[in-house]
């Protein structure tokens, strides 16, 4: 396997972990919560920021330009922040699902077709659930 090859194939990997890490685990949902409130900080400093800089002596030609801009500003932020919120996804808890699995026939036995053709009435030969019976070992010892 080539370096690109290895490359593609940990950045397919470790993005499904990430991806994994972000969407569906707790602390995921922790590190949503630190951005977001990091961010929060950001704005917040960026707003005092402004205020600032608002609240310094305007040029003499157009003095009214310097909070019309900072009062835009604010509501750009404020929307943004809004729609961050109202895009962010929710996790809600799986719910139990009926599936519709294929049934089995009684005595009906595998069809025969020799050479090219198309079928289109499949079935299933048999069903088998895997997986509920619990592995159990004597530990090696006689």
């Amino acid at each position: 396997m080539g370096l690109i090859a290895r490359i593609e194939r940990w950045r397919y990997v470790y993005g499904w972990r990430l991806r994994y890490w972000w969407a569906d685990t707790q602390s995921g949902l922790h590190a949503r919560f630190m951005l977001v409130g990091f961010a929060f900080l950001a704005v917040l400093g960026e707003v005092v920021a402004r205020a600032i800089a608002a609240n310094r002596p305007a040029p003499k030609d157009h003095p009214h330009e310097a909070i019309i801009w900072f009062i835009v500003w604010i509501v750009i932020a404020l929307l943004a922040a809004v729609a961050a919120y109202a895009l962010a996804g929710k996790q809600t808890a799986p719910t139990a699902q009926t599936t519709d699995t294929p049934t089995t026939d009684d005595g009906q036995s595998v069809k025969h077709h020799f050479g090219t053709c198309w079928v289109d009435d499949s079935f299933l030969l048999a069903w088998l659930l895997v997986g509920r019976d619990p592995i159990k070992s004597d530990g090696g010892k006689k």
